[in-house]
């Protein structure tokens, strides 16, 4: 993510607290960048280590982790709860609308791929869902497996097992 990225998702994650009658703090804002700059996702302690690097005034565990629930309330962080993580919502410059939240965890490398619900195998889920009546809130869904990247690296004999 470069600058300008950055402080753009900054100006919005500020306008959206603002605008859910909450306050981007320097401390939330602190933790946001983190997490924004990060190439995967992290839990509170490894949070809470970057941002001690960085301010001057340390932070402990718990404090990392209520910021995080506040940044998770108004849809800017997804807490990954397969590894009990956390990462930026892909979707920070316009916002986190979605009813299903999908990822796409490596277990290689850790890299996370949020994918957007508009996809119609996803749409058609939910639409099996409700004809079982059933009524979903919030959703989640976390696939793990292995990224292309990493896919490519394998050895073929292991490539098989994952077809």
């Amino acid at each position: 993510m470069n600058q300008h990225q950055l402080k753009k998702a900054i100006r919005y994650a500020d306008v959206r607290c603002s605008n859910l009658g909450g306050k981007l703090t320097e401390k939330r804002q602190q933790v946001l960048e983190i997490l924004l700059k990060a190439k995967k996702p992290l839990s509170a302690y490894e949070l809470t280590d970057q941002f001690n690097k960085v301010m001057d005034v340390p932070i402990l565990a718990m404090s990392v982790y209520r910021i995080l629930d506040f940044l998770e309330s108004v849809d800017l962080v997804h807490r990954l709860k397969s590894e009990n993580k956390f990462m930026a919502c892909s979707h920070k410059s316009e916002g986190c609308q979605h009813q299903l939240s999908m990822f796409l965890i490596c277990g290689s490398c850790n890299k996370v791929i949020e994918m957007n619900d508009a996809n119609d195998k996803i749409k058609a889920l939910f639409e099996q869902v409700e004809i079982l009546g059933f009524s979903p809130g919030e959703s989640q869904l976390e696939i793990s497996g292995v990224c292309c990247q990493c896919k490519a690296k394998l050895p073929k004999v292991n490539k098989r097992k994952l077809e």
